[in-house]
């Protein structure tokens, strides 16, 4: 390969005797040489070992289970200063999930090379970070400050139903070159991820430009991969090959199939590459994903037929004949009609208020595809919508991998009821005492009860409740016709309620002289309650009703008109009223729109709620600040004086409500406890040194109050990065001199516990301790004085956990005791 890259291809065949989950590993005794960041300067005595575990199923039952293909080579060049990236171009055959994250490299089997720091621990501070993409796997180091050789491990975990099923490491060098840090890296322009509905042209075009144009490094290579490319009708781009000037153009084609849907998206690796090194350079990376969905059923339409609604749509479905994955389709209900948003990169009926009634309906009835549905219940107005579903199939026809198509239109249908049906709890007048609501219904469905067969007299009741369970008859209503045909007076106000702090449920009861009796469902009024939030009034509402209100309107008080206007609508039972001013009053109401989407009952529906009034006033905290904290790490480790830096913005500028009059940092210690460090009185001055007197990683929060004393609550807590160190002397003199009789570290610095053994020179333990001060005073175990001489110790030193990965390591050497007498 070029650049003087060696490629080695190592293929074996193997046959397992059965399903569980296998590793398949490569050894090489030697790393090469001097990598800064694995046990340095020895990474050469350090193996090179990688493993990727896959588990195999029962294929009858749970399909195919193919590991990922890493489709680019571990070989980009870095420069120094230079933003670096690389991209493994993961690619899975079965469309499975894949997840990224870095790791420690390994040295054998579940073992990790020694003394592993990540790239951006040598050299530390903030312009030497490193981060990996989990979603796409792109990993982005900004930027090098050390040339030299370097080593990452991103583990690719594939997941099927949440389940991990395999797991793949890419270990790779990094070399930072120093002679190129004048390079700059090339840049890809163009959309970032899609979805589209089978069936569609994808035309998209990516452009390269390479700020070093016209000079060393000022030419560009382009390289393109992904899943697409490798499919039954796959896509096409089309991109000049070589070294060329930017501006370079790619061109990506790909008319989608049905055959090409699938539940995870498909990503297309775009590597551009500059000439510095006339045949490499710095790589710029851009992921693509796509994401290919069914198309939605058409035409559906319902009937009543026998007591029940069945439902009819297109056949044949669009990709009935197109894909291996169609498995037939799902029918969806819900009570009422209503809106949905379809969203075509999350396409499913699962999260919306319908509920799945079939699966995998297949049925065909007057060419068309139908379903029937038997548990509609009498006087309920039903919608439903159809989706496609795919999946893959197992050998033994079990399907795994679903993904839903977009929804079909929706259709509504009602089995006629015999009970007559509320249509307003209207709320009139909101009074605590003589609060007024109208109350409207309307007789039963003629078709369904029988007026004739009914006998006089009717008794018709209308009956209240605050808590929907126990009813009491509105006795001021009650009527007593002799023909409920001939009947109208199905409207009246109920009076001398509360409307001003709770709601009220209503119902009506129909009884004929022979007894028979029938009973609407019940309707609660529409509760507004408005409260004072962060700087807005938050406005919620809500009601129980056998219609659907499909509409909201908010009204807000003209205080010179002193008449309501409008001022939102929406389909949510929340609004947020920012346009307020503390010290007033506001007063609100809500209309809501409804309807049972039953073509012979009254739309829309109108209804109103309550009255509110309130008045405006600062009861939330401000916002917090958004923090941060530079350790000791990024500035002088060795220094005698350890200091954290805590800087903040200032909310004012950013926050709805801007009243902050100061700030109080908090430290969080290990043990859970915290204290108040300080608290400042100014909301411009945003930084604290924070002197650090504690041996332990110390973490932190900062919160902002108010001129009224309300405090925010931080929910962050940031722990400053630290750079643990621990060293021991090689004598100590426990004479009793008062100077030199422990055996203590010269260095501890964040250390947790440590595990020494200091043995004498025939290999027999004459100490142990886990304290990482140690304090030996040269007794053995059994606490007797031992003579001079040197003694040989092995300490395991385990730091507290670091915002970095930082591992335990092991430290040997002697010591000799001396005491001197």
């Amino acid at each position: 390969m070029p650049n003087d890259i060696k490629k080695n291809i190592y293929i074996a065949e193997h046959t397992y005797p059965g399903r569980g989950t296998y590793s398949i590993s490569m050894l090489d005794p030697n790393r090469i040489d001097n990598i800064l960041n694995v046990d340095p300067p020895n990474s050469i005595n350090v193996p090179f070992y990688i493993q990727s575990t896959i588990t195999l199923f029962n294929t009858t039952f749970q399909g195919i289970n193919h590991s990922p293909i890493l489709l680019k080579a571990p070989i980009d060049i870095a420069c120094l200063y230079q933003v670096f990236e690389h991209n493994p171009s993961a690619y899975d055959e079965d469309g499975d999930s894949l997840s990224f994250e870095l790791v420690t490299p390994l040295m054998a089997a579940n073992t990790a090379v020694p003394n592993y720091l990540l790239p951006s621990q040598i050299s530390p501070g903030i312009n030497n970070t490193v981060s990996l993409d989990s979603k796409t796997g792109s990993f982005i180091w900004r930027s090098p400050q050390r040339a030299g050789e370097y080593n990452i491990a991103i583990a690719i975990s594939e997941y099927r139903k949440g389940i991990k099923i395999s797991s793949t490491i890419r270990d790779m060098q990094i070399l930072v070159v120093e002679s190129c840090k004048e390079n700059n890296p090339p840049s890809i322009t163009g959309i970032l991820d899609t979805c589209v509905i089978a069936g569609s042209l994808i035309d998209l075009n990516f452009f390269v430009e390479d700020p070093d144009k016209g000079s060393r490094g000022g030419s560009v290579k382009i390289e393109v991969d992904g899943a697409p490319l490798f499919l039954e009708n796959p896509a096409q781009v089309f991109f000049p090959s070589g070294f060329n000037q930017p501006r370079v153009n790619i061109n990506f084609k790909w008319m989608t199939a049905c055959n090409h849907v699938r539940k995870e998206p498909y990503s297309i690796f775009i590597k551009a590459v500059d000439n510095y090194f006339d045949t490499s350079g710095l790589t710029t990376t851009r992921v693509i994903r796509i994401k290919v969905i069914g198309p939605s059923p058409e035409n559906l339409t319902s009937i009543n037929e026998n007591e029940n609604i069945r439902l009819y749509w297109d056949a044949p479905y669009k990709c009935t004949m197109d894909s291996s994955d169609f498995r037939g389709f799902s029918v969806w209900r819900k009570i009422n009609n209503g809106f949905l948003r379809q969203d075509t990169c999350n396409p499913g009926l699962e999260q919306s208020a319908y509920k799945q009634l079939a699966y995998l309906v297949n049925d065909l009835n007057n060419l068309k595809f139908t379903f029937l549905d038997s548990t509609a219940l009498k006087g309920n107005a039903y919608c439903y919508r159809v989706q496609a579903e795919f999946a893959k199939l197992s050998p033994g026809n079990f399907p795994y991998n679903f993904t839903p198509s977009l929804a079909s239109n929706e259709t509504c249908d009602y089995l006629s009821t015999d009970s007559p049906l509320l249509l307003n709890t209207d709320v009139l007048t909101t009074n605590p005492v003589n609060g007024k609501i109208l109350i409207k219904w309307t007789k039963p469905d003629p078709e369904k009860y029988d007026y004739q067969k009914r006998t006089p007299p009717f008794t018709i009741k209308a009956y209240h409740s605050e808590n929907s369970i126990i009813f009491s008859e509105i006795t001021d209503y009650t009527q007593s016709p002799n023909s409920l045909r001939n009947f109208i007076d199905t409207l009246f106000i109920d009076s001398l309620r509360n409307t001003s702090s709770t709601s009220h449920f209503y119902k009506i009861e129909i009884i004929s002289g022979d007894q028979f009796r029938v009973e609407s469902d019940t309707a609660e009024s529409i509760f507004l309650i408005v409260k004072n939030d962060n700087g807005f009034m938050l406005l919620t509402w809500d009601e129980s009703t056998p219609w659907n209100n499909y509409e909201y309107t908010v009204f807000k008080k003209n205080k010179i008109a002193a008449i309501y206007d409008s001022i939102f609508t929406t389909s949510s039972r929340s609004y947020q009223d920012h346009d307020i001013i503390y010290g007033e009053e506001y007063c609100y109401l809500v209309k809501a729109k409804g309807n049972y989407g039953i073509p012979w009952i009254e739309s829309p529906l109108i209804n109103h709620s309550n009255e509110y009034c309130i008045l405006a006033r600062d009861s939330t905290p401000p916002c917090c600040p958004v923090f941060q904290v530079k350790g000791p790490c990024e500035g002088n480790p060795d220094s005698p004086v350890q200091v954290n830096e805590i800087s903040w913005n200032n909310p004012n500028l950013n926050c709805p409500s801007q009243d902050i009059a100061g700030y109080r940092v908090y430290a969080i210690y290990k043990d859970g406890s915290s204290e108040i460090l300080t608290e400042i009185a100014d909301p411009n001055l945003t930084k604290y040194t924070h002197m650090i007197t504690r041996n332990e990683p110390l973490c932190y929060q900062v919160s902002a109050y108010d001129t009224l004393g309300l405090e925010c609550s931080p929910l962050e807590k940031i722990c400053a990065n630290y750079c643990p160190a621990y060293e021991l002397p090689n004598t100590f003199t426990p004479n009793g001199d008062g100077f030199n009789d422990l055996f203590i570290p010269r260095i501890n610095r964040y250390i947790q516990s440590v595990e020494l053994t200091i043995l004498n020179r025939w290999g027999q333990v004459v100490f142990k301790s886990i304290d990482p001060e140690i304090n030996w005073n040269g007794s053995n175990l059994n606490g007797e004085q031992l003579s001079d001489g040197t003694y040989y110790y092995k300490c395991k030193v385990i730091p507290y956990p670091n915002t970095d990965q930082i591992q335990e390591w092991i430290i040997t050497g002697f010591i000799e005791l001396l005491k001197g007498r």
